[in-house]
Order: C-alpha cells, then structure tokens, then sequence
C-alpha cells in the first residue's frame, strides 16, 4: 500500500467518522431533550477545541514529524467516539439527560483536541507535491474528504435506522482500523537530514502568527479562508432542520442529500481542478468557486421542494470543489518548505473558528429571525469572500478600499431585490459598514 494511499484513506475514514453524525445529531439531541440551539453549541464545542490546538498541532509535526501527529490524532479519536456512544440512554450510564448531554459535549470537545491530523495531512501533501502540483495534491485530499463526505451521512442514515448510537461504535472501530494502516504503511515525509524548528514558548507562536497574518498576500488568503469556511459553517446546524421541516426529508434520505452533495464536490475535486488551474489558474478558480457557492447557497430559502434543493446543492457543492483544494494552495505556496506545518495549522485554526462560530450563529438565527436568516447570511458572506478573492496580489490599502466599495455595492443590490424585510436591515447595515471601511481606508 503506498503512503499517499494510506494518507487519503486516513482523511476519508476520519471525516466519513465526522460525517456519519451530521444526519443525526438532531434526532440525539432531541432524544436528550435539548433543543436546534444545543446542536449548535455541540458542533461549536468541536471546532472550538480545535481552533485552540491546531496551531500547536502544526507546529509539533514541523519538529517531530508528521506520522506521530497524525496516529496520535487517530488514537484519541477511537477514545473520543467510544466516549460519544456512552451517552447513549439504553446503557443506563446515567439516568439524568443533562448529565449525558454534558457527555456527549466531552466527547465533541475531545474530538476537537485530538483532530490533529488535519494540520500534519496538508503538511503532508506539501511535503511530498512540487509547487507546481499541489492544488493537485490538495485535490486528491478533498477527494477523500469528499469521500467520506459521501460515504458517512448515508453510512450515519443506515445505522441510525437500528438506533442512533450506533455510529459511534462503528465510528471508533474505523479510526482504530486507520491506525493500524498509518501504523504499518505511513512512513515519515519529512526527509532524513529535516532541520526541526525550535520549540516557541505560547508568546513567540503568538507573535509567529500575527507575523503571517500581517503578510499582505498571506494574511489575505487567511481571512478569505476563514470567511469561506464561516459562511460554509453558518449552515451546519440548520440544513438538516431545513430539510426535515420544509421539505419533510426523514433521516434516511437526508443523509442521502449529503452524500449527493459530497459526491459532486468528489467529481469536481477529482477531475475538474486540475484543468481548471490549467486553464485559469489557482486564483480564477477559487473565484469561480466562490460564485457558484453564493449561487447556490442564495437560493436554498427561496425553494421548498427536492429538485430545488438538489439544484441548489449541486451548485453550491460545485463551487466547494473548486475553492477548497485552491485555496489551500495558494497558501501553502506562500511560504517555505520549513513552514508549512505551522502555516498549514494556523489556516486549519482559522477554519476551525469559524465552524466554532458558524453553527451558533446559524441556529441562533434560526431561532429568532427563522429558517430563511442563516441561507442569506451565508450568501452574503460567500459575496464577501467573492470580492476579497478579486483583490489578492493587492496592497493592503487597495484591498480594503476596492473590496469594501464592491461589497457595499452587492449589499445594496440585495436590499433591491430582497422579498424579506430582515435581509432588508441586514443588507442595510452591511452596506453601511462598509462604506464606512472604505472611507477610513481612503484617509489613511
């Protein structure tokens, strides 16, 4: 078995584990009596402790190497979704539901800290691509991050007809298969002669990070990472509640709707990237990414039967397909070969806050505006990402301006058109914001 192959079948098990409870988490929550807003709070749970150890993750695999981080990570999920399992009423831990609630967020938090391999992964990858290949590369690892996208929901759906806890079980005996295989065929990518880089004490790495973000290309590609995986995240929570309640999906078939979408991003990310960064660039087809996202995500409120929905799913997972292998790309190629576990963890970081983030608020908005609020924040994020991916290669100053007065512009454009009267004061107080951007940055 080659090492790239155990590598791509490590991120595959891993998010088809992840994966399996997104049709479910819902009806588990609902059974321990909690409510939209604690499936939010348990996804943000996750991402938070990730956001939090990432970087350190990252950095730890630039001076141990990548095989120790990523088995390590394998291990403690095996712990995490055994713990997840507990929590399961029939098996009489507790007969208090608050208390198995408070396991299930132990679980989602350890989960969090141990996902180390997603860091050492794209390191990985960067380690053994040229330049010149990677967002290839990186494709190949949205591949089996499509994979297990596809495979997990419908996976998740099946078992969860013989009860919902059983993916969990299910769950650790894969990470503990995976194990085995990055135990016996995953050799080290860091060469022989790998001059680690020195341990940094909390207040170096801090300083280390506010460094890379400073950088005008660098940080740029960051924060647009960050704004697409926020606006990706906002609807973590709600679309499993939008399909059961709008269009009346029961668990089986909206774990099939997620294995659609995981399967256009598979198709997208394995043979339509690499022609397109031919043809276009890394750059243009992030961009292209980002359009259709916003297409499609725009559309989901405004439909209420399957086929809308699978139209709209099919663009919006179109666009993921594009954007996620390039940007990760361009960042790596931003920085040396020597950086890359430390820059690879700081993007992973960033993303990981904003799926902290994104669920919340999306629930959040469920409960008070209704169903349609997370779609259009979404949208009018992806816009957002959309305009700052037209400005990178720009100054500093450049970017603020020209993109504030772009986003300003679509703001307005949706206030237009907007049938709903809270996107009208969201799209008002968007405009305004950055309006107010662009004015500082041209007085600077």
């Amino acid at each position: 078995m080659k090492p790239l192959h155990v590598l791509l079948m490590t991120m595959f098990i891993d998010l088809a584990g992840f994966a399996m409870f997104i049709p479910l988490l819902n009806y588990i929550v609902a059974e321990l009596g909690g409510t939209i807003l604690t499936v939010g709070l348990l996804i943000t749970a996750f991402s938070l402790a990730q956001f939090l150890c990432l970087p350190a993750w990252g950095r730890l695999s630039d001076r141990i190497g990548r095989r120790p981080v990523i088995m390590l990570g394998l291990g403690g999920s095996a712990v995490a979704y055994a713990v997840f399992g507990l929590a399961d009423p029939a098996l009489g831990l507790s007969d208090d539901r608050q208390f198995l609630l408070g396991v299930l967020f132990l679980s989602r938090i350890m989960l969090g800290v141990m996902s180390a391999n997603y860091a050492a992964a794209y390191a990985y990858i960067a380690d053994v691509t040229p330049p010149e290949e990677r967002a290839q590369g990186m494709g190949l690892l949205g591949v089996a991050f499509g994979l297990g996208f596809v495979c997990g929901p419908a996976l998740g759906g099946l078992l969860g007809q013989w009860g919902f806890w059983l993916p969990a079980f299910f769950g650790s005996g894969l990470a503990l298969l995976n194990l085995f295989c990055a135990w016996r065929w995953l050799p080290e990518s860091l060469p022989p002669d790998h001059v680690p880089r020195p341990r940094v004490s909390p207040s170096e790495a801090l300083r280390e990070t506010v460094g890379y973000l400073r950088q005008p290309r660098l940080g740029l590609l960051l924060v647009i990472f960050t704004l697409y995986l926020l606006a990706f995240s906002i609807i973590f929570g709600t679309f499993v509640e939008f399909s059961k309640e709008r269009i009346g999906l029961p668990v089986r078939l909206s774990g099939v709707l997620f294995a659609y979408m995981g399967g256009v991003s598979i198709v997208t990310q394995g043979c339509l990237v690499g022609p397109a960064v031919r043809n276009w660039g890394e750059a243009w087809t992030s961009r292209a990414g980002a359009l259709l996202m916003l297409l499609g995500i725009g559309y989901i409120p405004y439909t209420s039967t399957i086929e809308g929905v699978a139209l709209a799913t099919t663009i919006f997972s179109l666009g993921s397909g594009f954007i996620q292998p390039t940007l990760s790309a361009l960042i790596s190629r931003s920085v040396s070969a020597r950086e890359q576990g430390a820059v690879m963890g700081l993007s992973q970081s960033l993303g990981a806050l904003s799926r902290a983030v994104g669920p919340l608020l999306g629930t959040s908005m469920w409960s008070v505006l209704g169903y349609a609020a997370p779609f259009r924040l979404a949208s009018l994020t992806f816009a957002l990402v959309l305009v700052l991916m037209l400005q990178v290669g720009q100054s500093h100053r450049a970017v603020v301006q020209q993109s504030a007065l772009l986003f300003a512009g679509f703001s307005l454009a949706l206030w237009v058109i907007s049938p709903s009267a809270e996107l009208d004061r969201l799209a008002l107080v968007a405009a305004g914001v950055a309006l107010l951007g662009a004015l500082l940055a041209r007085k600077q």
